[in-house]
C-alpha cells in the first residue's frame, strides 16, 4: 500500500510517494518524490534510527523515519548488538557486522553489510559446511562468492569459545 508524505524543506513543501517494502530484520520503505529522487530508507537494527541506503544517517532519513513510525501501532525497537569486522586481504575490504545466536545445536549468524543492511544469515551446519538463509537475493545471482568464503573462513575466530 502507498502512503503520501509530506515534507517541509526550506518552507517549501515536497511531496512524494512512500511504499513498504517487506524485510526481515529492517522496518523499509522505498520512496519517490515528486522531483524524481528516489531511495530506500531503512532502520538501522543497532540503534532504530533510520538510514537512507547507500548515504547513511541523513536528516531526510531521519524526518520520513519519525513520520514511518507514525504509521505503525508497534514501533518499539529492540537493538541487536552486532559485532564489526573490517579488514584488507589480498587488496580487497571485507567489512561487515554479525549478530550471532544458537538454534538447536547450530550457530546462526545473521550478516550485515558495511551499510548496515542485512544480507542473510548464515547457519553453520557441521564443519566447513554452511547454509545461507533468509535472503531473497539468492534468486537473482547477488551473491558475492569471495565475500561469502570470506566471512565463513572469519567467523569461526570469533566464536572459538561458544
Amino acid at each position: 500500500m502507498n502512503t503520501t508524505i509530506h515534507i517541509s524543506q526550506n518552507e517549501i513543501i515536497i511531496h512524494g510517494t512512500a511504499k513498504q517494502v517487506a524485510h526481515r530484520q529492517h522496518l523499509m520503505y522505498h520512496v519517490v518524490f515528486d522531483n524524481g529522487y528516489e531511495n530506500v530508507f531503512f532502520t538501522d537494527v543497532e540503534s532504530g534510527n533510520w538510514i537512507e541506503e547507500d548515504m547513511g544517517f541523513t536528516k531526510l532519513a531521519s524526518i520520513l523515519g519519525y513520520q514511518f513510525r507514525l504509521l505503525h501501532c508497534n514501533p518499539f525497537h529492540v537493538n541487536k548488538i552486532l559485532t564489526w569486522h573490517r579488514q584488507v586481504y589480498n587488496d580487497k575490504l571485507i567489512a561487515f557486522g554479525f549478530f550471532n545466536y544458537m538454534k538447536g545445536h547450530h550457530k546462526m549468524y545473521e550478516i550485515y553489510d558495511s551499510k548496515r543492511k542485512y544480507l542473510y544469515t548464515l547457519v553453520e551446519m557441521d564443519k566447513d559446511d554452511w547454509q545461507i538463509m533468509g535472503n531473497s537475493n539468492l534468486l537473482n545471482g547477488k551473491i558475492d562468492p569471495f565475500f561469502v568464503d570470506q566471512v565463513t573462513r572469519i567467523l569461526p575466530l570469533y566464536m572459538a569459545d561458544m
